[in-house]
Protein backbone atom coordinates (compact mmCIF):
# COMPACT_ATOMS: atom_id res chain seq x y z
CA UNK A 1 0.00 0.00 0.00
CA UNK A 2 1.17 3.49 -1.16
CA UNK A 3 1.43 6.01 1.39
CA UNK A 4 -0.75 8.87 1.32
CA UNK A 5 2.13 11.42 1.74
CA UNK A 6 4.01 9.64 -1.13
CA UNK A 7 0.56 9.89 -3.59
CA UNK A 8 0.32 13.92 -2.94
CA UNK A 9 4.38 13.87 -3.55
CA UNK A 10 3.86 12.52 -6.54
CA UNK A 11 0.56 14.31 -7.80
CA UNK A 12 2.55 17.58 -7.06
CA UNK A 13 5.16 16.22 -8.90
CA UNK A 14 3.15 15.79 -11.70
CA UNK A 15 1.08 18.67 -11.87
CA UNK A 16 4.31 20.93 -11.44
CA UNK A 17 5.57 18.65 -13.94
CA UNK A 18 2.79 20.00 -16.61
CA UNK A 19 2.85 23.63 -15.29
CA UNK A 20 6.45 23.59 -16.87
CA UNK A 21 5.83 21.85 -19.61
CA UNK A 22 3.08 24.58 -20.80
CA UNK A 23 5.47 27.32 -20.19
CA UNK A 24 7.84 25.67 -22.35
CA UNK A 25 5.51 25.43 -25.08
CA UNK A 26 4.51 28.82 -25.06
CA UNK A 27 8.06 29.64 -24.84
CA UNK A 28 9.00 27.73 -27.68
CA UNK A 29 6.04 29.08 -29.42
CA UNK A 30 6.95 32.75 -28.81
CA UNK A 31 10.31 31.76 -29.75
CA UNK A 32 9.38 30.29 -33.25
CA UNK A 33 7.40 33.32 -34.02
CA UNK A 34 10.20 35.80 -33.00
CA UNK A 35 12.53 33.59 -35.49
CA UNK A 36 10.02 33.75 -37.81
CA UNK A 37 9.32 37.49 -38.17
CA UNK A 38 13.28 37.55 -37.97
CA UNK A 39 13.69 35.63 -40.85
CA UNK A 40 10.63 37.67 -42.94
CA UNK A 41 12.12 40.74 -42.21
CA UNK A 42 15.48 39.60 -43.48
CA UNK A 43 13.94 37.97 -46.71
CA UNK A 44 12.36 41.65 -47.25
CA UNK A 45 15.00 43.68 -46.72
CA UNK A 46 17.34 41.06 -49.18
CA UNK A 47 14.18 41.09 -51.94
CA UNK A 48 13.69 44.97 -51.59
CA UNK A 49 17.85 45.30 -52.22
CA UNK A 50 18.23 42.64 -54.72
CA UNK A 51 15.31 44.07 -56.84
CA UNK A 52 16.74 47.79 -56.09
CA UNK A 53 19.57 46.41 -58.08
CA UNK A 54 17.92 45.32 -60.37
CA UNK A 55 16.35 48.51 -61.17
CA UNK A 56 19.19 50.00 -61.34
CA UNK A 57 21.09 47.98 -63.54
CA UNK A 58 18.45 47.72 -65.80
CA UNK A 59 19.12 51.11 -66.49
CA UNK A 60 22.91 51.35 -66.61
CA UNK A 61 22.90 48.86 -68.94
CA UNK A 62 20.57 50.91 -71.34
CA UNK A 63 22.91 53.43 -70.79
CA UNK A 64 26.07 51.56 -71.69
CA UNK A 65 24.54 50.57 -74.95
CA UNK A 66 23.35 54.30 -75.87
CA UNK A 67 27.30 54.39 -75.59
CA UNK A 68 27.73 52.15 -77.71
CA UNK A 69 25.96 53.11 -80.46
CA UNK A 70 27.79 56.60 -80.75
CA UNK A 71 31.30 55.76 -79.39
CA UNK A 72 33.79 54.94 -82.65
CA UNK A 73 36.99 54.71 -80.40
CA UNK A 74 37.62 50.66 -80.30
CA UNK A 75 39.54 50.75 -77.45
CA UNK A 76 36.30 52.74 -75.43
CA UNK A 77 34.06 50.31 -76.87
CA UNK A 78 35.97 47.36 -75.12
CA UNK A 79 35.94 48.97 -71.84
CA UNK A 80 32.17 49.83 -72.48
CA UNK A 81 31.53 46.13 -73.63
CA UNK A 82 33.78 44.84 -70.51
CA UNK A 83 31.40 47.05 -68.00
CA UNK A 84 27.71 46.24 -69.82
CA UNK A 85 28.70 42.28 -69.20
CA UNK A 86 29.37 42.52 -65.85
CA UNK A 87 26.00 44.55 -65.15
CA UNK A 88 24.56 42.03 -67.39
CA UNK A 89 25.81 39.14 -65.32
CA UNK A 90 24.74 41.08 -62.85
CA UNK A 91 21.36 41.65 -63.39
CA UNK A 92 20.42 38.08 -64.91
CA UNK A 93 21.64 37.06 -61.47
CA UNK A 94 19.47 39.18 -59.38
CA UNK A 95 16.81 37.39 -61.58
CA UNK A 96 17.53 33.81 -61.17
CA UNK A 97 17.15 34.90 -57.59
CA UNK A 98 13.95 36.61 -57.35
CA UNK A 99 12.85 34.32 -59.97
CA UNK A 100 14.04 30.52 -57.34
CA UNK A 101 16.19 29.82 -60.09
CA UNK A 102 19.47 30.86 -57.97
CA UNK A 103 22.58 28.30 -58.68
CA UNK A 104 25.16 27.43 -55.99
CA UNK A 105 27.10 30.15 -56.86
CA UNK A 106 24.24 33.05 -57.37
CA UNK A 107 24.20 33.64 -53.53
CA UNK A 108 21.36 32.64 -51.30
CA UNK A 109 17.71 32.27 -52.44
CA UNK A 110 15.61 34.41 -51.69
CA UNK A 111 12.36 31.91 -50.99
CA UNK A 112 9.57 31.22 -53.84
CA UNK A 113 8.21 34.09 -55.54
CA UNK A 114 4.83 35.92 -55.41
CA UNK A 115 2.33 33.65 -57.72
CA UNK A 116 2.16 33.57 -61.16
CA UNK A 117 4.77 36.71 -61.40
CA UNK A 118 7.53 34.88 -63.54
CA UNK A 119 5.91 31.89 -64.84
CA UNK A 120 2.51 32.14 -64.98
CA UNK A 121 -0.50 34.37 -65.70
CA UNK A 122 -1.31 36.24 -68.99
CA UNK A 123 2.06 38.66 -68.57
CA UNK A 124 4.51 36.31 -66.89
CA UNK A 125 7.82 38.57 -65.98
CA UNK A 126 10.51 35.55 -67.04
CA UNK A 127 9.80 35.65 -70.65
CA UNK A 128 10.51 39.62 -71.24
CA UNK A 129 13.40 39.35 -68.66
CA UNK A 130 15.17 37.19 -70.52
CA UNK A 131 14.64 38.70 -74.36
CA UNK A 132 16.16 41.55 -72.19
CA UNK A 133 19.22 39.60 -71.00
CA UNK A 134 19.60 37.75 -74.52
CA UNK A 135 19.45 41.39 -76.43
CA UNK A 136 22.27 42.50 -73.49
CA UNK A 137 24.29 39.16 -74.53
CA UNK A 138 23.74 40.24 -78.71
CA UNK A 139 25.17 43.85 -78.34
CA UNK A 140 27.69 42.47 -76.35
CA UNK A 141 28.76 40.02 -78.56
CA UNK A 142 28.78 43.18 -81.22
CA UNK A 143 30.86 45.86 -79.41
CA UNK A 144 34.47 44.76 -80.04
CA UNK A 145 33.31 45.56 -84.18
CA UNK A 146 30.70 48.53 -82.94
CA UNK A 147 27.23 48.22 -82.84
CA UNK A 148 25.63 48.85 -86.59
CA UNK A 149 23.26 51.35 -87.18
CA UNK A 150 19.88 50.71 -86.36
CA UNK A 151 21.08 47.48 -84.47
CA UNK A 152 17.39 45.67 -83.53
CA UNK A 153 18.81 44.21 -79.81
CA UNK A 154 19.85 47.95 -79.39
CA UNK A 155 17.17 49.70 -80.02
CA UNK A 156 14.75 47.28 -78.24
CA UNK A 157 17.31 47.28 -75.02
CA UNK A 158 16.82 51.00 -74.52
CA UNK A 159 13.25 51.35 -75.29
CA UNK A 160 12.46 48.42 -72.52
CA UNK A 161 14.87 49.37 -70.19
CA UNK A 162 13.20 52.84 -69.56
CA UNK A 163 9.76 52.24 -70.51
CA UNK A 164 8.22 48.53 -70.05
CA UNK A 165 11.02 46.65 -68.29
CA UNK A 166 10.69 49.54 -65.22
CA UNK A 167 7.74 49.19 -65.03
CA UNK A 168 7.19 45.37 -64.77
CA UNK A 169 10.03 45.77 -62.86
CA UNK A 170 7.93 48.32 -60.55
CA UNK A 171 4.94 45.50 -60.55
CA UNK A 172 7.50 43.03 -59.22
CA UNK A 173 8.41 44.80 -56.28
CA UNK A 174 5.22 45.78 -55.47
CA UNK A 175 4.32 42.60 -55.14
CA UNK A 176 6.62 41.71 -52.65
CA UNK A 177 6.19 44.35 -50.54
CA UNK A 178 2.49 43.37 -50.45
CA UNK A 179 3.96 39.70 -49.97
CA UNK A 180 6.06 40.60 -46.59
CA UNK A 181 3.16 42.61 -45.48
CA UNK A 182 0.75 39.89 -45.23
CA UNK A 183 3.24 37.80 -43.87
CA UNK A 184 4.31 40.18 -40.99
CA UNK A 185 0.40 40.48 -40.76
CA UNK A 186 -0.17 36.75 -40.29
CA UNK A 187 3.31 36.28 -37.82
CA UNK A 188 1.69 39.31 -36.04
CA UNK A 189 -1.44 37.52 -35.34
CA UNK A 190 0.00 34.17 -34.77
CA UNK A 191 2.57 36.14 -32.06
CA UNK A 192 -0.56 37.57 -30.77
CA UNK A 193 -2.36 34.38 -30.17
CA UNK A 194 0.78 32.40 -28.83
CA UNK A 195 1.07 35.60 -26.46
CA UNK A 196 -3.07 35.47 -25.01
CA UNK A 197 -2.41 31.31 -24.87
CA UNK A 198 0.93 31.61 -22.76
CA UNK A 199 -1.42 34.00 -20.49
CA UNK A 200 -4.31 31.83 -20.21
CA UNK A 201 -2.03 29.23 -19.31
CA UNK A 202 -0.15 30.93 -16.94
CA UNK A 203 -3.77 31.59 -15.58
CA UNK A 204 -4.62 28.00 -15.24
CA UNK A 205 -1.57 27.36 -13.83
CA UNK A 206 -2.02 29.63 -10.80
CA UNK A 207 -5.41 28.37 -10.17
CA UNK A 208 -4.98 25.15 -10.58
CA UNK A 209 -1.52 23.93 -9.63
CA UNK A 210 0.19 26.90 -7.67
CA UNK A 211 -2.46 27.41 -5.77
CA UNK A 212 -2.85 23.77 -4.53
CA UNK A 213 0.60 23.68 -4.13
CA UNK A 214 0.69 26.61 -2.51
CA UNK A 215 -1.70 25.38 0.33
CA UNK A 216 0.03 22.24 0.61
CA UNK A 217 3.40 23.75 0.74
CA UNK A 218 2.02 25.83 3.49
CA UNK A 219 0.46 23.07 5.85
CA UNK A 220 3.76 20.91 5.54
CA UNK A 221 5.64 23.94 6.78
CA UNK A 222 3.42 24.04 9.76
CA UNK A 223 3.80 20.57 10.21
CA UNK A 224 7.56 20.67 10.26
CA UNK A 225 7.43 23.63 12.54
CA UNK A 226 5.65 21.80 15.09
CA UNK A 227 7.76 18.57 14.70
CA UNK A 228 10.58 21.36 15.27
CA UNK A 229 9.33 22.09 18.84
CA UNK A 230 8.89 18.45 19.32
CA UNK A 231 11.89 17.71 18.38
CA UNK A 232 13.63 20.77 20.19
CA UNK A 233 11.78 19.50 23.39
CA UNK A 234 13.30 16.24 22.79
CA UNK A 235 16.64 17.74 22.32
CA UNK A 236 16.40 20.01 25.55
CA UNK A 237 15.87 16.64 27.73
CA UNK A 238 18.45 14.64 26.01
CA UNK A 239 21.13 17.35 26.59
CA UNK A 240 20.36 17.11 30.19
CA UNK A 241 20.91 13.42 30.00
CA UNK A 242 24.30 13.73 28.15
CA UNK A 243 25.40 16.27 31.05
CA UNK A 244 24.41 14.13 33.50
CA UNK A 245 26.00 11.11 31.94
CA UNK A 246 28.94 12.74 31.23
CA UNK A 247 29.61 14.18 34.55
CA UNK A 248 28.77 10.30 35.69
CA UNK A 249 31.91 9.56 33.06
CA UNK A 250 34.28 12.19 34.33
CA UNK A 251 33.58 10.61 37.63
CA UNK A 252 34.41 7.24 36.70
CA UNK A 253 37.49 8.09 34.32
CA UNK A 254 38.83 10.50 37.62
CA UNK A 255 38.35 7.52 39.81
CA UNK A 256 39.70 5.23 37.37
CA UNK A 257 42.88 7.25 36.67
CA UNK A 258 43.56 7.89 40.56
CA UNK A 259 43.18 3.89 40.87
CA UNK A 260 45.34 3.49 38.37
CA UNK A 261 47.83 6.47 39.59
CA UNK A 262 47.75 4.86 42.91
CA UNK A 263 48.36 1.38 41.15
CA UNK A 264 51.57 2.28 39.53
CA UNK A 265 52.94 4.15 42.62
CA UNK A 266 52.67 1.47 44.94
CA UNK A 267 54.10 -0.76 42.30
CA UNK A 268 56.91 1.77 41.91
CA UNK A 269 57.88 2.16 45.59
CA UNK A 270 57.19 -1.36 46.59
CA UNK A 271 59.40 -2.70 44.12
CA UNK A 272 62.30 -3.16 47.21
CA UNK A 273 59.80 -5.45 48.73
CA UNK A 274 58.65 -7.48 45.57
CA UNK A 275 62.48 -7.92 45.16
CA UNK A 276 63.08 -9.54 48.58
CA UNK A 277 61.25 -13.02 47.84
CA UNK A 278 63.61 -13.32 44.53
CA UNK A 279 66.92 -12.47 45.98
CA UNK A 280 65.98 -15.07 49.13
CA UNK A 281 65.22 -17.68 46.43
CA UNK A 282 68.24 -16.99 44.87
CA UNK A 283 70.24 -17.48 47.80
CA UNK A 284 68.80 -20.86 48.56
CA UNK A 285 68.86 -21.78 44.80
CA UNK A 286 73.00 -20.48 45.55
CA UNK A 287 73.02 -22.44 49.03
CA UNK A 288 71.42 -26.06 47.26
CA UNK A 289 74.12 -25.51 44.46
CA UNK A 290 77.12 -25.96 46.66
CA UNK A 291 75.48 -29.09 48.52
CA UNK A 292 76.25 -32.86 47.08
CA UNK A 293 73.21 -33.27 44.67
CA UNK A 294 72.11 -36.07 42.33
CA UNK A 295 72.05 -35.30 38.75
CA UNK A 296 68.13 -35.22 38.80
CA UNK A 297 68.48 -32.65 41.57
CA UNK A 298 71.10 -30.57 39.73
CA UNK A 299 68.57 -30.97 36.33
CA UNK A 300 65.91 -29.62 38.86
CA UNK A 301 68.07 -26.95 40.21
CA UNK A 302 69.11 -25.22 36.70
CA UNK A 303 65.25 -25.42 35.68
CA UNK A 304 64.90 -23.45 38.97
CA UNK A 305 67.62 -20.90 38.59
CA UNK A 306 65.94 -20.07 34.52
CA UNK A 307 62.47 -19.79 36.02
CA UNK A 308 63.88 -17.32 38.86
CA UNK A 309 65.47 -15.56 36.18
CA UNK A 310 62.46 -15.40 34.21
CA UNK A 311 60.98 -14.17 36.74
CA UNK A 312 62.82 -11.36 37.85
CA UNK A 313 63.05 -10.22 33.92
CA UNK A 314 59.01 -10.20 34.35
CA UNK A 315 58.71 -8.55 37.49
CA UNK A 316 61.17 -5.87 35.91
CA UNK A 317 59.10 -5.09 33.09
CA UNK A 318 56.16 -4.60 34.98
CA UNK A 319 57.93 -2.27 37.54
CA UNK A 320 59.80 -0.50 35.14
CA UNK A 321 56.02 0.55 32.92
CA UNK A 322 54.73 1.11 36.35
CA UNK A 323 57.61 4.10 37.27
CA UNK A 324 57.41 5.22 33.80
CA UNK A 325 53.24 5.91 33.87
CA UNK A 326 53.43 6.66 37.63
CA UNK A 327 55.54 9.63 36.54
CA UNK A 328 58.35 9.11 39.11
CA UNK A 329 61.21 8.57 36.63
CA UNK A 330 62.87 11.96 35.15
CA UNK A 331 65.32 12.05 32.83
CA UNK A 332 69.16 13.08 33.74
CA UNK A 333 70.72 14.63 30.62
CA UNK A 334 74.38 13.75 30.04
CA UNK A 335 76.83 13.53 27.68
CA UNK A 336 76.83 9.44 26.59
CA UNK A 337 79.63 7.89 24.62
CA UNK A 338 78.07 5.06 22.20
CA UNK A 339 81.13 3.31 22.02
CA UNK A 340 81.35 1.97 25.47
CA UNK A 341 77.72 1.74 25.73
CA UNK A 342 77.12 -1.13 22.33
CA UNK A 343 80.50 -2.44 23.51
CA UNK A 344 79.06 -3.42 26.86
CA UNK A 345 75.48 -4.48 25.40
CA UNK A 346 77.48 -6.64 22.60
CA UNK A 347 79.45 -8.16 25.46
CA UNK A 348 76.40 -8.86 27.23
CA UNK A 349 74.30 -10.30 24.49
CA UNK A 350 77.15 -12.19 23.11
CA UNK A 351 76.53 -15.68 24.92
CA UNK A 352 72.71 -15.07 24.18
CA UNK A 353 73.46 -15.16 20.31
CA UNK A 354 75.55 -17.66 20.28
CA UNK A 355 73.23 -19.92 22.23
CA UNK A 356 71.01 -19.70 19.11
CA UNK A 357 74.09 -19.78 16.15
CA UNK A 358 73.33 -15.99 16.14
CA UNK A 359 75.87 -13.41 14.72
CA UNK A 360 75.90 -10.31 17.04
CA UNK A 361 78.03 -6.91 16.00
CA UNK A 362 78.24 -3.45 17.25
CA UNK A 363 79.91 -1.01 14.68
CA UNK A 364 82.29 1.05 16.71
CA UNK A 365 82.01 5.22 16.62
CA UNK A 366 82.91 7.73 18.34
CA UNK A 367 79.56 9.55 18.45
CA UNK A 368 78.91 11.27 21.65
CA UNK A 369 75.18 11.56 22.18
CA UNK A 370 73.02 14.01 24.43
CA UNK A 371 70.60 11.62 26.24
CA UNK A 372 69.72 9.79 29.90
CA UNK A 373 72.72 7.18 30.47
CA UNK A 374 70.54 4.87 31.47
CA UNK A 375 67.50 5.49 29.95
CA UNK A 376 69.13 5.27 26.66
CA UNK A 377 70.90 2.14 27.60
CA UNK A 378 67.60 0.28 28.64
CA UNK A 379 65.86 1.31 25.04
CA UNK A 380 68.70 -0.19 23.48
CA UNK A 381 69.39 -3.05 25.58
CA UNK A 382 65.26 -4.03 24.62
CA UNK A 383 66.06 -3.63 21.09
CA UNK A 384 68.66 -6.13 20.96
CA UNK A 385 66.77 -8.93 23.64
CA UNK A 386 64.01 -8.35 21.25
CA UNK A 387 65.95 -8.61 17.72
CA UNK A 388 67.52 -11.92 19.31
CA UNK A 389 64.15 -13.25 20.97
CA UNK A 390 62.44 -13.06 17.31
CA UNK A 391 65.66 -14.28 15.20
CA UNK A 392 65.70 -17.35 14.29
CA UNK A 393 68.94 -17.57 11.77
CA UNK A 394 71.40 -14.87 10.16
CA UNK A 395 72.56 -11.92 13.20
CA UNK A 396 72.13 -8.42 14.65
CA UNK A 397 73.61 -5.61 13.65
CA UNK A 398 73.67 -2.24 16.21
CA UNK A 399 75.36 0.69 15.52
CA UNK A 400 74.78 4.78 14.44
CA UNK A 401 74.05 6.41 10.87
CA UNK A 402 72.88 9.59 9.84
CA UNK A 403 69.76 9.43 7.73
CA UNK A 404 67.48 13.03 6.72
CA UNK A 405 69.62 15.14 8.03
CA UNK A 406 69.68 13.52 11.70
CA UNK A 407 71.65 11.06 13.64
CA UNK A 408 69.95 7.64 14.36
CA UNK A 409 71.31 4.48 16.67
CA UNK A 410 69.38 1.91 14.38
CA UNK A 411 69.11 -2.10 15.15
CA UNK A 412 69.13 -4.64 12.41
CA UNK A 413 68.42 -8.10 12.42
CA UNK A 414 67.47 -11.02 10.17
CA UNK A 415 64.31 -12.40 11.76
CA UNK A 416 60.95 -12.82 9.77
CA UNK A 417 59.97 -9.36 10.02
CA UNK A 418 56.96 -7.85 10.85
CA UNK A 419 53.55 -7.34 8.85
CA UNK A 420 52.39 -3.77 7.94
CA UNK A 421 48.72 -4.08 9.78
CA UNK A 422 51.14 -4.98 13.38
CA UNK A 423 53.67 -2.20 13.16
CA UNK A 424 51.65 0.18 15.39
CA UNK A 425 50.20 -2.03 17.72
CA UNK A 426 53.64 -4.01 18.50
CA UNK A 427 54.36 -0.64 20.69
CA UNK A 428 51.33 -1.90 22.79
CA UNK A 429 51.60 -3.19 26.23
CA UNK A 430 51.40 -7.36 26.13
CA UNK A 431 51.56 -7.68 22.77
CA UNK A 432 53.27 -10.41 21.30
CA UNK A 433 53.58 -11.24 16.79
CA UNK A 434 55.75 -14.92 17.68
CA UNK A 435 54.04 -18.12 17.75
CA UNK A 436 51.39 -18.44 19.72
CA UNK A 437 52.79 -21.61 21.37
CA UNK A 438 56.19 -19.77 22.16
CA UNK A 439 57.21 -20.01 25.85
CA UNK A 440 55.89 -17.31 27.89
CA UNK A 441 58.45 -16.91 30.38
CA UNK A 442 60.63 -15.37 27.44
CA UNK A 443 58.59 -12.63 27.86
CA UNK A 444 54.92 -11.28 28.60
CA UNK A 445 55.36 -8.11 25.43
CA UNK A 446 56.41 -5.63 27.44
CA UNK A 447 60.21 -4.77 25.72
CA UNK A 448 58.64 -2.31 23.08
CA UNK A 449 56.00 -0.81 25.18
CA UNK A 450 59.19 -0.10 27.66
CA UNK A 451 60.95 1.40 24.69
CA UNK A 452 57.77 3.48 23.33
CA UNK A 453 57.44 5.30 26.69
CA UNK A 454 61.56 5.90 27.59
CA UNK A 455 61.96 7.16 23.85
CA UNK A 456 58.48 9.83 23.89
CA UNK A 457 60.21 10.59 27.63
CA UNK A 458 63.50 11.52 26.41
CA UNK A 459 62.25 13.35 23.34
CA UNK A 460 63.74 10.79 21.05
CA UNK A 461 61.53 9.38 18.24
CA UNK A 462 61.43 5.58 17.45
CA UNK A 463 60.69 4.32 13.92
CA UNK A 464 60.21 0.70 12.37
CA UNK A 465 60.91 -0.46 8.92
CA UNK A 466 60.80 -4.38 8.08
CA UNK A 467 60.13 -6.42 4.86
CA UNK A 468 58.48 -10.04 5.82
CA UNK A 469 61.14 -13.07 5.32
CA UNK A 470 64.09 -10.54 5.53
CA UNK A 471 64.21 -8.76 8.81
CA UNK A 472 63.82 -5.44 11.11
CA UNK A 473 65.19 -2.31 11.81
CA UNK A 474 64.35 -0.35 14.88
CA UNK A 475 65.81 3.55 14.99
CA UNK A 476 66.07 5.72 17.80
CA UNK A 477 66.55 9.40 16.76
CA UNK A 478 68.81 10.78 19.29
CA UNK A 479 70.70 14.19 19.99
CA UNK A 480 74.25 14.73 18.76
CA UNK A 481 76.41 16.46 22.07
CA UNK A 482 77.46 19.90 21.48
CA UNK A 483 81.73 19.72 20.38
CA UNK A 484 84.70 20.86 22.17
CA UNK A 485 88.02 21.30 21.43
CA UNK A 486 88.96 18.25 22.96
CA UNK A 487 86.47 16.51 21.59
CA UNK A 488 87.92 14.03 18.54
CA UNK A 489 86.51 14.31 15.21
CA UNK A 490 82.91 12.76 14.87
CA UNK A 491 83.65 9.95 11.90
CA UNK A 492 79.43 10.05 11.79
CA UNK A 493 79.55 13.79 11.14
CA UNK A 494 78.64 13.17 7.60
CA UNK A 495 75.63 11.98 5.98
CA UNK A 496 77.58 8.69 5.16
CA UNK A 497 76.35 5.86 6.86
CA UNK A 498 78.04 4.17 10.32
CA UNK A 499 76.67 0.89 9.81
Amino acid sequence: MIPIGTTTARWMTLRYGIALALIALGTLAGFIMTERVIGQHERMLEVVNVSGRQRMLSQRTALLVEQLKHNPDAYSRADLARQLADATDMFETAHRRLSGRAGPNDGPPLGPPPQNLFFGGSDPLDPLISRHIAALRAVIAAAPGGLPPGMAEADYVTSQALGPLLDRLEVMVALYQEEGEAGFHSLHQMGLAALILTLLTLLFEALVIFRPMTRHVRDQFTEIARMTATIERANATLEQQVRERTAELHSAKNAAEQAHRAKSRFLAHASHDLHQPLQAIGMFTGMLERQNQTAKALTLLTDLKAAQRSMRDLLNAILEISKLESGVVSPKPADVPLSPLLDQLEAEFAGQAEAKGLRLRAVPTNVVVRSDPALLERIVRNLIANAIRYTEEGGVLVGCRRRGGALWIEVYDTGRGIAESDRRRIFEEFVQLDRPDRDRSQGIGLGLAIVERLARLLGHPVTLRSTAGRGTVFSVQVTEAQKTGNQPQNPASTEQAVV
